[in-house]
């Protein structure tokens, strides 16, 4: 079992680390399971990493939750998915490869109470040769006036991206019902892709939210939030948007997971890091502040968890007239008048308002407006804080519990 690091962006002590996977809360303790692979800082033989927490702030490390079973459906990797819940034992759905095709079928583990030890996985569904689907992957359930429905990220013979929309009512055997969402103009004006990943489909304000992080041809570019309705269109389920944006404008911040609460929908996504020479840094990738999500003029907007928050921030101080840099900085920074913008060498500049908050972890910095969406960034220069006047920003420090 390889504990996280001190750092308070959850990551594995060593190791490679990206998308979050199968969060829930069962019993007061949060779970989040990760795409991971323990031999090293590079994307191969993934498992599913597995932390805990009761506060959304101090992390616990579980053994790896389940890795490719050999000559199994997940023999290439066990990628991403959900944690699937109203059954009588804990399940998780994801995408099982057995070759660089990455061609997929959809798994289902039944897991112990404790979600610390799965079965061996099952074939559930399989990529439809319908409406032409090239691939299939990430799966995300959810229910709708009663039913048991699931999306899947695909993406077409012709280039094009869509969702695919799945019936669980049997969860041992997916039905395949169509496209929910391909040609969509809305989305495509956001950003091209070749495949909508990680789809999220969840209920907010009145309205339903789809979530897609754009893969265009190998690269990994925007999360888009998309607002609209579920609508029927002869017969059969459609999501249509009526509005679209990038969920996060910074440059990293990818496959984000939603979950729903009792309370607000919270959200985790993968901080980007490429792959490691392991010789100079053993680990690769980390997992973003717990979010909150609202809907605030038909626009997706997060903000730190609160009780995370409240749990992560020490002694406060005010920040001086003139240049702070933030290298190796672990603060809260609070902007509390005009005059403040955080500064890059290779990023550039960015204005701070009032009511702005950024949360940096050296090499990572989360910055929450105060109006308007959040930006994240993870770069190995350090960021620079420039305070016009004394007493328009402090700084709280991080105090993350050592393991």
């Amino acid at each position: 079992m390889s504990a996280p690091t001190t750092s308070y962006h959850l990551r594995p002590a060593r190791g490679w680390l990206n998308d979050p996977n199968g969060i829930t809360l069962v019993d007061g303790v949060w779970h989040v399971f990760y795409q991971h692979n323990p031999q090293g800082p590079v994307h191969g033989h993934i498992a599913w990493g597995h932390v805990t927490s009761r506060d959304l702030a101090n992390w616990d490390a579980e053994p790896v939750a389940f890795s490719p079973t050999p000559g199994g459906p997940d023999s290439f990797g066990c990628w991403s998915g959900v944690f699937v819940p109203g059954h009588d034992r804990p399940a998780v759905a994801y995408s099982g490869v057995v070759d660089a095709s990455v061609q997929s079928t959809i798994c289902l583990r039944w897991g112990s109470p404790d979600l610390r030890d799965w079965e061996a996985p099952i074939v559930v569904g399989q990529t439809p040769r319908a409406d032409g689907i090239a691939i299939m992957r990430d799966p995300y359930v959810f229910e709708h006036q009663g039913r048991r429905l699931a999306v899947l990220g695909a993406g077409l013979d012709d280039g094009g991206p869509a969702i695919a929309l799945f019936d669980r009512e049997r969860e041992t055997d997916w039905q395949y019902l169509g496209l929910l969402v391909d040609d969509d103009p809305v989305l495509r004006r956001i950003g091209s892709a070749d495949v909508w990943e990680c789809p999220q489909l969840f209920p907010l304000g009145g309205r339903w939210v789809l979530i897609v992080s754009l893969h265009d041809r190998g690269r990994l570019s925007e999360v888009v939030a998309a607002v609209g309705d579920l609508t029927e269109e002869d017969g059969r389920l459609r999501f249509v948007a009526e509005s679209a944006h990038v969920l996060d404008d910074g440059a990293d911040l990818y496959a984000p997971q939603v979950v729903v609460t009792d309370s607000d929908p919270l959200l985790i996504g993968w901080v980007r890091q490429e792959g490691q020479d392991p010789a100079v840094r053993d680990h690769a990738g980390c997992l973003s502040l717990p979010r909150r999500l609202s809907l605030v003029g038909g626009e997706v907007r997060s903000r730190i968890d609160l009780g995370a928050a409240t749990t992560l921030i020490g002694a406060v101080r005010a920040l001086p007239t003139g240049r702070t840099s933030l290298a190796d900085r672990r603060w809260a920074i609070d902007v509390l008048g005009d005059g403040v913008t955080l500064t890059h060498p290779v990023l550039g500049t960015v204005d701070l308002s009032q009511g702005d908050q950024a949360w940096v972890d050296g090499a990572v910095l989360e910055l929450y407006r105060s109006s308007g969406i959040p930006a994240t960034w993870r770069h190995d220069e350090a960021w620079q804080v420039d305070c016009a006047t004394e007493g328009t920003a402090r700084a709280a420090e991080i105090i993350p519990r050592v393991p």
